[in-house]
């Protein structure tokens, strides 16, 4: 969890990004399973089953994935650019590449990244940055018109690639990606934009956006900021 002594300079560099008028388009903030019809337009496609998932008292998502079962998350997009942000961390991972996965579905090619306890990598053999999981991260994946890839963690760009594979969907995805894999993971958030590739300094990270309202005021509380 992020610490009190951070909050001055997540204010600072929220203040500084106030004048862009890019936002996040879809927040989903891990207080419901994500096809809970309660989040009513919010609410998430399932491939497979929800029953993977379960919100902890501190209002998160974790992810338990057996070998035998499949349960990941679809929301539906109809542009060729999207951005797509989780704050997350991974404790196991085993088998298929993509057993544990965010990203962006198609048009003419998908742009995952695969999450492990010790590195992120992009799927289909796309480039690896070895990073402990374990600990909470901000991950970011863009997708531009002419499908190139960019992995930001932390708001910094750690790897770059070209879409691969095809599954034949349209939409941003998260979750446990494969029926013979296993994986356990916990979900803070999930946000996204379809109004193009934006890197941190062009749309900053649900964090500094959840940090100051919009007039740019303090919250009345550290515990206002979900736990962060």
């Amino acid at each position: 969890m992020l610490k009190h002594s951070v909050l001055t300079f997540l204010f600072i560099l929220l203040l500084a990004t106030r004048g862009i008028a890019v936002d996040w388009e879809h927040v989903y903030e891990c207080n419901n399973i994500p096809d809970d019809k309660a989040l009513g337009n919010g609410v998430w496609e399932v491939f497979g089953t929800s029953e993977i998932g379960k919100i902890t008292k501190d209002g998160e998502l974790h992810i338990t994935d057996t070998a035998d079962k499949v349960g990941f998350f679809m929301r539906a997009i109809d542009t060729k650019a999207a951005t797509v942000e989780a704050r997350v961390r991974v404790l196991s991972q085993a088998g298929a590449s993509y057993s544990l996965l965010m990203g962006i579905e198609g048009p003419a090619g998908d742009a995952w990244m695969d999450l492990f306890p010790d590195h992120i990598a992009i799927d289909n053999g796309g480039p690896t940055h070895v990073l402990d999981m374990t600990k909470y991260h901000i991950l970011r994946v863009t997708k531009d018109a002419k499908n190139k890839i960019v992995v930001y963690v932390d708001d910094k760009q750690v790897l770059e690639g070209t879409t691969g594979g095809n599954s034949g969907r349209f939409d941003i995805i998260f979750g446990a990606g494969s029926t013979g894999g296993s994986s356990e993971s916990y979900w803070d958030y999930v946000v996204y934009t379809t109004a193009g590739a934006f890197p941190p300094n062009e749309l900053s990270n649900h964090v500094l956006k959840s940090a100051v309202d919009v007039y740019g005021k303090l919250p009345v509380t550290w515990g206002e900021l979900k736990g962060r």
